[in-house]
C-alpha cells in the first residue's frame, strides 16, 4: 500500500493499475512517474515547430496524460469514472473539456496570453479528468499551449510536487481562483 498524503494531492484508493512492479514507497513511485513525465516534457518542449502544429483539443489532452503516465499506470489517458475530491462529475468530463477548448479559442483572440494561460490552467485542474496526475498534466498542458503561441514555459514556482512554500502558494492560488479571484494564480504563474 502506498500512502498519498501531500496537501492537495488526490489520494488513490486503488493502485491495481500500477504497471511498475516492486513499488512500495511514495518516493519510488515519484521517481518512476517523474521519469515518464520527463520523456513527455522533452518530447513537447524541445521542438517548438512540432508544438505549433498540434491540435490542442480533447484528444491531445488525453494523449498527453497517457504519454506522461502510460509507463506507470494502466489507466493513463483514460477519463475517470468515479468522483474525486475535486473535479466535475465523471459523466461531465468530456463535455467540460469540449467547452474549455471552445472557450480557449475565444480567450486566445480576446485576452492577453497570460490571462488565457491562467484560465486554461485553472480550468484543467478544476475539471480534474483523470484519477491522478491532474496538476502535473495541467501544468505541462499549459506550458505546451504557451509554446504553441511562441511563449516560454513557466517556472511554476520551482518544485511544487514536494511539500513546501511553493506548493502551498500554488494550492492557495487555486483555491482563490475557485471564487474567481485569479490574481494570485496569475502572480504565481507569471511572477
Amino acid at each position: 500500500m502506498i500512502t498519498f498524503n501531500k496537501k492537495g494531492e488526490t489520494p488513490l484508493d486503488d493502485i491495481s493499475g500500477l504497471l511498475v512492479k516492486g513499488i512500495t514507497t511514495r518516493g519510488e513511485l515519484d521517481i518512476v512517474e517523474a521519469n515518464n513525465i520527463l520523456e513527455a516534457y522533452l518530447k513537447y518542449t524541445i521542438n517548438p515547430v512540432q508544438v505549433a502544429e498540434l491540435d490542442f483539443d480533447t484528444q491531445f489532452l488525453q494523449k498527453l496524460h497517457r504519454e506522461m503516465f502510460g509507463k506507470v499506470w494502466s489507466w493513463a489517458g483514460e477519463f475517470r469514472t468515479t468522483q474525486t475530491s475535486i473535479g466535475v462529475e465523471a459523466v461531465q468530463i468530456r463535455q467540460a473539456l469540449y467547452q474549455l477548448i471552445d472557450d480557449l479559442k475565444f480567450w486566445q483572440t480576446s485576452w492577453h496570453y497570460e490571462e488565457t494561460a491562467v484560465r486554461l490552467h485553472y480550468s484543467l485542474v478544476k475539471i480534474h479528468p483523470f484519477l491522478n496526475g491532474n496538476g502535473r498534466w495541467a501544468r505541462l498542458a499549459t506550458d505546451i499551449w504557451l509554446l504553441s503561441i511562441g511563449k516560454d514555459v513557466l517556472a511554476w514556482g520551482g518544485n511544487i510536487t514536494d511539500e513546501g512554500k511553493s506548493r502551498s502558494e500554488y494550492i492557495l492560488a487555486l483555491q482563490e481562483a475557485d471564487s474567481r479571484g485569479y490574481e494570485r494564480l496569475h502572480r504565481f504563474m507569471f511572477p
